[in-house]
Formats: C-alpha cells, sequence, structure tokens
C-alpha cells in the first residue's frame, strides 16, 4: 500500500511546483499591473510623459515601445514601477521635440550634461541656450541619457537650436511640473486601484462557488481545552461559552477569531458563561514563532484528513487525504484536537496510527517530526474543516461580491491600523509586530496550495493581498505612494517642494528601511513553509469571510 501510495505521487511534485509558479505569476501579476495601471491612467490623464511602464524590476526580459512610452517586462516579479519625466535630478535637461531629422537628439533624451558648462549654474533651458551660443566652440560633447544608457554625442551649435527643451524642473509634461492636485491623483490611483480589484473578483468568487466554514457563525461554545494551555491555565473548561473579550460582546467564532488574532502578545479578559454561572477570566494570546495566537480553547473538529504535507512523516508513510485517524498507540482519538495534543506531545517518537479508509482499517507506522517554524511535532496533516460551496446567479453574485468586497475592506482596514495604533502605542511589542510579516515565498507557496483549491479560493486570496498591498502602500515611508503623499503634505505646507538633497536621503532611509523590512519577511517565510502552510492561511481568511 504504501509503495502504491508513492507511485501514486511519482511526477507530482513538477505539477504542484507548476502550479505554484503559475499561481504566484497571476497573483503577483495582477496586484503589479493594477497598480502600476493605476499610476499611469491618471499621469496620462494629467498629459505627464510616461517614459517607462515596467512589470518587474531588474534586467528587462523584453520590452516593446508605442507612442513615447516603452513597455517592458522585468526579471524579478516582485513589483514593477512607472516611470515618469521629471522625476529625476531638477538640471537634467529634457528633449521635447526635435525638428532637425539628422540630429542624434532625439525626443524624450535627458541631457545630464554638457562638456565646459555646468547645468545646475542656469535657470533654465533659454538661458543655458545663450550661453552656448556665445561660446566660441561651435561644437558641444553632451551626455545623454536614453533607455537607461548614457551615450555620448558631439553636436554643433545650430544642432541645439533645432530642439524644443526644458529643465526637468520646468518640464510642462514632467510630474515635478504639475500641480499638487495632479500629483496627488497620480499618486493615490495605485493603492485606488489595489481597493478596486476586490470589487471585481468577489463576485467571481460567489459565482464560481465560494466556501464556507460552517462554524464560524456557531455560537463560540468551548468544547475541548488543551492541558497547559493559556486557556487551561486561566480556568477556561469544557462546557464554557465566551460571551465578550475586551468588553465586546461575541456572538460566533468568527468574533472570537478576529479577537484574538489582531491582539497577539496581549492580555484580553473574557467573560464566560457555564450553565447559569458567568466568570471573567483573563488570558494572555502569546504569538508563537509563526506569529499565530493559541489559545489552548477550541470547537470539536473531526479527525478526518484533507490535506497531507508533500515531504513530511504522514506522507512518506502513505496517509492520503479523506483518511480518518481512529487511534494512536491503541489510544481512540476523540477529535483532530486530542489528536494532535498526542501527537505533540510523542517528542519524535514512532507511534502506530490507526486510519479508517474507504470502510477498511489500516495500520500506519510514523514518527512526528519538528517543525522549527512553530517550535512543534508535526506529521504534515490538515483536517477536513466543514465548509459548504455556495453558488449564486449573475445579478446575486454581484450584489453579494460588491457588498462582501466592501465588508472585508472595511474590515481589514480597521485591523490593519489597530495593529499599527497598538504597535505604536506599545500594546503589541515589535517583537511581536515581525513574527506577521510575509513576503515572496510564503505568498507563492500559498498562492500555489489555494490555486489548487480552485479558483474561487485563488480570486479570494488575491483580494486579500490586494487590500493589504493598497494599505502597505499608504504608509507615509519614502520609497512607497504614502512617502510621496507625505512629500506633497510638506510641499503644500511650506509652499515649496523638498530640496532634491533632503528626498535623496528620505529616499536612500526609505530604501533601506524597505530592504530590512524585505529580509524579515523572507525569514519569516522560511521558518513557515516548514509548517503547513495552507491550514495558515486558511485561519488567516477565516477571519474575513
Amino acid at each position: 500500500m504504501v509503495e502504491e501510495h508513492r507511485r501514486f505521487h511519482n511526477g507530482e511534485p513538477s505539477f504542484l511546483a507548476m502550479t505554484t509558479i503559475l499561481a504566484f505569476i497571476f497573483v503577483i501579476g495582477i496586484l503589479v499591473f493594477f497598480h502600476e495601471l493605476g499610476h499611469f491612467l491618471l499621469a496620462k490623464r494629467s498629459n505627464i510623459r510616461v517614459e517607462k511602464f515596467s512589470l518587474g524590476f531588474g534586467p528587462k526580459l523584453f520590452s516593446f515601445v508605442r507612442g513615447e512610452t516603452e513597455y517592458l517586462v522585468s526579471a524579478l516579479p516582485l513589483g514593477g514601477y512607472v516611470k515618469m519625466f521629471g522625476e529625476g535630478k531638477e538640471d537634467n535637461v529634457i528633449v521635447e521635440s526635435v525638428s532637425n531629422t539628422e540630429s542624434p537628439l532625439a525626443s524624450g533624451d535627458r541631457i545630464t550634461g554638457i562638456k565646459g558648462f555646468s547645468l545646475k549654474e542656469y535657470a533654465g533651458w533659454e538661458q543655458l541656450l545663450y550661453a552656448l551660443k556665445s561660446d566660441p566652440n561651435q561644437e558641444k560633447e553632451l551626455e545623454v541619457e536614453r533607455d537607461g544608457k548614457i551615450y555620448t554625442f558631439t553636436v554643433s551649435n545650430p544642432a541645439l537650436y533645432d530642439i524644443e527643451a526644458y529643465y526637468e524642473k520646468d518640464y510642462h509634461r514632467g510630474f515635478s511640473g504639475k500641480s499638487l492636485t495632479d500629483r496627488f491623483l497620480v499618486v493615490i490611483a495605485g493603492p485606488a486601484m489595489n481597493f478596486i480589484i476586490p470589487f471585481f473578483f468577489m463576485p467571481l468568487v460567489f459565482m464560481f462557488g465560494i466556501s464556507v466554514s460552517g462554524y464560524l457563525e456557531d455560537p463560540p461554545d468551548i468544547t475541548y481545552v488543551k492541558k497547559d494551555s493559556p486557556a487551561h491555565i486561566s480556568g477556561f473548561a469544557a462546557g464554557d461559552r465566551i460571551l465578550s473579550i475586551n468588553g465586546k460582546d461575541v456572538e460566533n467564532w468568527k468574533d472570537v477569531n478576529v479577537a484574538v488574532h489582531s491582539n497577539p502578545d496581549s492580555l484580553l479578559e473574557f467573560r464566560v458563561k457555564t450553565g447559569s454561572e458567568t466568570r471573567t477570566l483573563t488570558l494572555f494570546a502569546e504569538a508563537g514563532a509563526d506569529g499565530r495566537v493559541e489559545t489552548g480553547f477550541a470547537r470539536p473538529i473531526a479527525a478526518t484528513i484533507a490535506q497531507v504535507s508533500e515531504g513530511r512523516p504522514a506522507w512518506r508513510a502513505g496517509i492520503r487525504p479523506g483518511d480518518r485517524i481512529k487511534a494512536i498507540d491503541g489510544v481512540e482519538v476523540t477529535d483532530w484536537n486530542h489528536m494532535s495534543d498526542i501527537i505533540t506531545e510523542s517528542g519524535g517518537k514512532e507511534l502506530d496510527f490507526t486510519v479508517e479508509r474507504a470502510g477498511d482499517e489500516i495500520d500506519f507506522r510514523l514518527a512526528a517530526e519538528m517543525d522549527k517554524g512553530i517550535e512543534r511535532y508535526i506529521v504534515g496533516i490538515t483536517p477536513n474543516t466543514d465548509t459548504v460551496l455556495k453558488k449564486y446567479g449573475f445579478f446575486e453574485s454581484l450584489y453579494r461580491g460588491v457588498a462582501e468586497a466592501a465588508r472585508m475592506t472595511v474590515e481589514i482596514t480597521i485591523l490593519f491600523f489597530g495593529f499599527l495604533f497598538k504597535l505604536v502605542t506599545g500594546k503589541i511589542a515589535l517583537a511581536t509586530a515581525g513574527k506577521t510579516v510575509a513576503g515572496p515565498l510564503l505568498i507563492a507557496k500559498v498562492s500555489g496550495d489555494v490555486a489548487q483549491s480552485g479558483i474561487s479560493n485563488l480570486l479570494q486570496f488575491t483580494s486579500l493581498i490586494s487590500i493589504n498591498l493598497a494599505l502597505i502602500n499608504l504608509l507615509p515611508i519614502p520609497m512607497l505612494d504614502g512617502g510621496h503623499l507625505l512629500y506633497l503634505g510638506i510641499e503644500k505646507i511650506k509652499r515649496r517642494p523638498l530640496s532634491v538633497k533632503t528626498l535623496e536621503i528620505t529616499q536612500r532611509i526609505g530604501f533601506s528601511f524597505l530592504i530590512f523590512i524585505m529580509a524579515a519577511a523572507i525569514y519569516n517565510d522560511i521558518l513557515r513553509m516548514r509548517g503547513d502552510i495552507f491550514s495558515q492561511f486558511g485561519r488567516i481568511l477565516d477571519l474575513f469571510r
């Protein structure tokens, strides 16, 4: 049986890897494309000259030119950019048009230097042109930036008279030359597009079919408390019903999930009812190494397997999705939580699993392995939760999808800024916040796992990431859209833009900060990917369903 199972999976890794790659490209491609499209469309609307529209960073894979803009796909699919004229140094000279077809200069060139002349000494192109005319040397050596490369051209004075040019700070089609309102709209358009994406995707989710976790709407009745867990130490017991958390009433398990997981490493006050008795209990919601909060209380979950992680002990032993764990080492398993405790407390020793499959009982022998990311012994299985697939007609899907997108956006925004407020006020430690940072590896892994569960879940996941991307981009950090909005706000107050030197310094700081965050995110990803990524996303998604 074990050998048959292994043959069944033979060749599957390459399929899973391809699914992961394609799903990651879909998620990141959609988010980046529409984000940058927002900047691009508003720039065109404001008659700003767009030099490049790129999906990805780094070396370009391929490109084409339409009109005055180069469209390209670059090697690193972790973002994108819209490069507009008027975002460079103020003393660059922009060539708008060239009347002499024999001139080596072309529309869109940036003149970054002229031998024998300091461009920054002149107030504008007309003043510089007058100085060039007065120079007895009739040929000038120009340093020109074109398509990201630097060229040197030697041109005669008459060739300079045949061009229409502007200093970058004065360029009427440059970003910096536009009004504050126009620049604000161009900057805000990127995050706005990310907020809009869920309003297109969520109706499709309802049309294709949305999986709803049945327990989320159930009353928060506790039926299991793990021994020596925070809940057990705090006095929780099976049979308790949670009435409120931190003074806010809770009606179902969804309310409990949101309250607990949005307050990691915090002391929470619970009001619970057992029979006719009402008690007040305090519980420290400690975040684990992966950022998740484990309270120790739970609802009953059948010990039926939904997912088996490839390469983990259960997968190697031959356990499959759909199997039900009946006993471990002769001890009858009552539910998933009971089974999980047995595995966790095994210390890595070999265990005898009795599994029911298609009416037959099969025995497997395997040992749990330590997952360093979550610091727990696991075998690599996730439970089959009570989900219901619901499909709707076109108009009802449209109504429900728009309403769900609006609710999701409001809820995530409140949680996001609430988390930041707690971080700033010290209610959540910086180390705890660091555990919650996720990066491209996790997004890639989760994208692949979610894609295997259906297009609806992939669209739902993309909507969730899109909202978070919009909120993160609005943070007032240089190099992000929020940083640009901060610059515009300061310009509005001071009635003049920040100096180029100040912008360069703050952008270096912002870039260094983002590199640090990305490094932390990738480090967290590596730790998380040792565990069951799919179940982690499921728990996150449950908060917003």
